[in-house]
């Protein structure tokens, strides 16, 4: 009894064993198992070719490494919370702001810009509208005398892969 119960476990560990180290294993296969009675059937239709792809990493132009980092660059949203052209006190306000966002948000993209004879400072990197008007908002209330002048741009974001 205990002979056969411990021959069983070899068995199906091996089994899943395989599963697991598969290369072409992914969640299409798991979608489209057998179905128990009562359950519905998934049926997938696309080439193998896209099914082998999932869940590997492809090397490309829009993959780049910072600190050791893969970050995915693709179109999103980020704000403009400084913008100026003065070239005795642009660079030093663009500082401060950054300063004091990186000290409230630990956490968030601030990043100069210098593109001659304009100072800018961008804030964050967010998929959807959505996402960034909730920061222009909060943005808004922490520098009250520039409400008027941050927005929501168009822009290449910065997306963590690891």
């Amino acid at each position: 009894m205990i002979r056969s119960f411990i021959v069983a476990a070899i068995v199906l560990l091996s089994v899943l064993t395989g599963y697991a180290q598969s290369p072409h294993y992914s969640i299409f296969d798991a979608l489209e198992r057998q179905p128990k009675p009562g359950e519905g059937a998934v049926i997938i239709n696309q080439p193998n070719a896209i099914k082998r792809l999932v869940g590997t990493r492809v090397d490309s132009d829009n993959i780049d490494v910072l600190n050791g980092k893969s970050f995915l660059i693709t179109k999103g949203y980020r704000i403009q919370v400084y913008s100026g052209n003065n070239q005795r006190t642009s660079m030093d306000e663009a500082i401060a702001m950054q300063n004091k966002l990186k000290e409230l948000y630990p956490g968030i993209d601030a990043s100069r810009i210098y593109d001659a004879p304009v100072w800018k400072l961008h804030v964050g990197n967010y998929l959807t509208f959505e996402e960034a008007s909730i920061m222009l908002r909060d943005l808004r209330k922490v520098f009250p005398q520039r409400k008027n002048e941050i927005y929501i741009i168009v822009d290449n974001i910065r997306l963590p892969l690891d």
